[in-house]
């Protein structure tokens, strides 16, 4: 089989992200062509010469119009993957209508798609961890921070960062671009900002020195999405499955489809409040062994169901 991969055409985390799949589908011995999203003569060239099974679109929304029709033309097998959904699902929408299959990273969306689009085959596929890049390391002998929370500093993080600033004395790592305009680690000594984003292998690093790793998600109705039907976000983080991968202990805040990918309460633990999360890093911060057992199966969990090698078997047995 041969798989054309159309890139996001975004940098941050999209190259490895797709570095990612490429490495899932060599490792499922699929001929795989990555090309970028742009109309020219290279893109074509190289599409002629490949001729490919099947074409995916990787978050598809710089896919070139012209591009796109040159592959209907040429009555190719598409597939998009969307990966912003539901958050920009008014764009996923614009392009869903082209593909025959659709992927999404959140169950909402895949519950407003099988309404929409009867005819196309439609699936739930969240993104996956890579363990050559999310693992356990063995240098960090000690913690060096109780806390940590990565990720843009949506309105829910801000809110439970300051909440926890004000209620707690514990040493607290925040990492992403703009956290510094609205925290003041001046004000906190035992705060640590990285104001930027941080590429993945520290990102790791960072998980294995902290006790405890924070995951607040994203609100569907965050002024800057695109989500004009105000379609509900349903589903977990991809970062929830890296956190999983390095052996890392989080304290996740509850989706409706958590109880899809882990064992709650054995393999992850959910908040559903600040004050509730609070609660629960009291619990659990003083409390190494049972962290330990529940990272454990949580990795365990990840390993052998949430990594890219099975989103793309589930990608490949859909086509089958």
């Amino acid at each position: 089989m041969k798989f054309l991969l159309i890139s996001s055409g975004y940098l941050g985390i999209y190259p490895y992200l797709e570095q990612s799949i490429s490495d899932a589908l060599l490792a499922h011995n699929v001929s795989i062509k990555m090309i970028t999203p742009n109309y020219n003569l290279d893109t074509l060239e190289q599409i002629e010469s490949f001729q490919p099974d099947f074409v995916l679109a990787f978050a598809g929304y710089n896919l070139q119009q012209k591009l796109l029709q040159f592959l209907k033309q040429k009555k190719f097998t598409l597939g998009i993957w969307f990966t912003e959904d539901p958050f920009y699902i008014d764009e996923s929408i614009r392009l869903a209508e082209e593909f025959q299959y659709i992927f999404t990273i959140d169950l909402g969306a895949y519950e407003y798609y099988r309404k929409k689009y009867n005819s196309k085959k439609i699936l739930h596929l969240p993104l996956g961890t890579d363990q050559s890049i999310y693992h356990p390391t063995t240098s960090q002998k000690d913690y060096l921070f109780d806390l940590c929370l990565i990720g843009y500093p949506y309105p829910e993080r801000i809110q439970l960062a300051n909440y926890i600033l004000e209620q707690t004395p514990y040493k607290f790592v925040l990492g992403g671009p703009l956290w510094r305009r609205f925290i003041n680690s001046q004000n906190h000594q035992r705060l640590f900002v990285i104001n930027k984003w941080i590429e993945p292998k520290k990102v790791n690093q960072l998980y294995c020195s902290s006790k405890i790793i924070l995951n607040s998600h994203r609100s569907p109705y965050f002024y800057k999405n695109k989500n004009t039907l105000g379609i509900e976000s349903k589903s977990i983080n991809v970062r929830t499955f890296d956190v999983a991968a390095s052996g890392g202990f989080q304290l996740l805040s509850a989706k409706p489809d958590t109880v899809l990918h882990f064992d709650l309460g054995k393999e992850i633990i959910c908040y559903s409040t600040d004050e509730e999360c609070l609660k629960l890093i009291q619990q659990f911060l003083n409390n190494d062994q049972e962290r330990t057992n529940i990272s454990k199966k949580a990795m365990e969990k990840a390993l052998n169901c949430h990594t890219f090698f099975h989103r793309v078997e589930n990608i490949i047995n859909s086509l089958s």
